[in-house]
């Protein structure tokens, strides 16, 4: 339900704008159907249909930025952290137009996560049953389920602690990608639940975020989507 807002963004993130603002990105925060400010229809739009509209309005703000000419088409990354985790990784199923992702305690398997999160009753409510009596439409909701063929360089970060996307997420989408052989890093953080509390921990967060952006996407013109 979260949504980016016009305004300073001058706090300390796992994925600091301002940073890459001033290292020459230009960032895109799409507010896709299913988060707050729209409206209760726009708000419910994605039920039971995570990665399906919501991938459809972050790629349509995409082709609208290149088509601005402010993002340049073969240089773009894209990141996300929590339900932007889940974007993140169901974009790189999708399409390989993106030249690195960073998938931040991000839900990456459905079932598995209903299973072991601290609210088991979340994915059922918006799924609208539980993933034994609809098992397919949880698994064709799922990354893992998508995984095959997977081919963007991918930084994965979780926190050892996270009670609400457990730890297990993060590993199986790490162990799937490097299995496959796709460029792929995972870090644990130690200490760490669902969001990164301690500062150095953040820092490092960070910096990780721009170095991996640096490497597989830097150049004269820069891109990159953010998603939450």
């Amino acid at each position: 339900m979260g949504v980016f807002t016009q305004t300073f963004d001058g706090t300390a993130t796992q994925y600091p704008v301002a940073a890459f603002a001033a290292q020459g990105y230009a960032v895109l925060r799409p507010n896709p159907r299913g988060s707050s400010g729209y409206g209760m229809k726009f708000r419910y739009a994605n039920y039971k249909d995570w990665g399906g509209g919501d991938f459809r309005d972050v790629m349509s703000g995409v082709d609208h930025v290149i088509a601005l000419g402010i993002a340049d088409k073969d240089r773009m990354g894209v990141m996300g952290w929590s339900y932007g985790g889940f974007m993140t990784s169901w974009i790189i199923t999708q399409t390989d137009r993106f030249k690195a992702a960073s998938v931040g305690a991000g839900v990456t398997n459905l079932i598995s996560f209903t299973g072991t999160t601290d609210i088991p009753g979340f994915l059922p409510d918006y799924f609208k049953g539980e993933f034994w009596d609809d098992t397919e439409t949880y698994k064709n909701h799922s990354a893992m389920f998508r995984v095959k063929g997977v081919t963007t360089p991918t930084l994965i970060q979780h926190g050892d602690r996270d009670e609400r996307v457990p730890l297990s997420q993060g590993e199986e989408l790490y162990n799937a990608l490097k299995r496959q052989g796709c460029t792929t890093k995972m870090v644990v953080y130690p200490r760490t639940p669902h969001g990164i509390e301690e500062p150095r921990l953040l820092l490092d967060c960070m910096q990780r975020n721009l170095d991996w952006f640096n490497k597989y996407v830097k150049a004269e013109n820069n891109s990159a989507a953010t998603t939450r």
